[in-house]
């Protein structure tokens, strides 16, 4: 006959149970997959400030980002890796809280869209985006695109990192600020919409 486990025994096994479970959840949501909301108006009119995505991790490990992905970055340049990742989300997830409780909060966490990858040459000029050398057409864009300056020189975007832009010209922290994006400070592909309900589907 088993002899039945003290209740410290009991609660040992609990908060180990407890502990595994929280480091499983922080591994998938900052290696794999996670749900983030959107906290700008820099991609309007294609997501609103509210609007909550599906954000895909895995997507960049064996292939690099394409034109017109839309991402989830990090401004700042950050190492990455496995254990740093969680740490990062732990970061994220502290400032996420502040946020929400009115208390300062750095804002690292920027959605965007890729404009641009390594080897394309772009250019900003008249209002416009030249791709190497052809206008882009881009029905989702919300205002003329223009830097600081009005303009800008022709840049080849090197390798490991692209060119982002929110849709929401005007009113967006991008490349235009930035400068080129490494390949590490991106987080993850957003892949899916799932709130507001009537807007839910795969996002192009």
């Amino acid at each position: 006959m088993k002899e039945r486990k003290g209740k410290g025994s009991e609660m040992a096994d609990w908060l180990i149970s407890l502990a595994v479970a929280m480091f499983v959840a922080l591994f998938i949501v900052s290696n794999i997959a996670t749900v983030t909301q959107v906290k700008e108006q820099s991609m309007e009119p294609t997501f609103q400030e509210n609007d909550r995505v599906f954000v895909y991790k895995l997507g960049y490990i064996l292939s690099g980002p394409e034109r017109g992905d839309v991402v989830i970055l990090n401004k700042n340049s950050v190492k990455s890796g496995i254990f740093i990742n969680m740490i990062n989300e732990l970061e994220e997830i502290a400032n996420s809280i502040n946020y929400r409780l009115g208390r300062p909060a750095e804002k690292n966490i920027l959605i965007k869209r890729v404009i641009g990858i390594p080897g394309d040459r772009i250019l900003i000029a008249d209002g416009k985006v030249y791709l190497n050398g052809e206008a882009l057409s881009e029905d989702y864009v919300n205002g003329e695109t223009y830097t600081v300056a009005m303009g800008m020189e022709e840049e080849v975007i090197p390798e490991g990192k692209v060119f982002v832009m929110g849709d929401n010209r005007g009113n967006s922290l991008d490349s235009r600020n930035l400068g080129f994006i490494s390949f590490s400070q991106l987080k993850g592909k957003v892949v899916y919409r799932f709130f507001p309900i009537d807007k839910a589907g795969a996002v192009q």
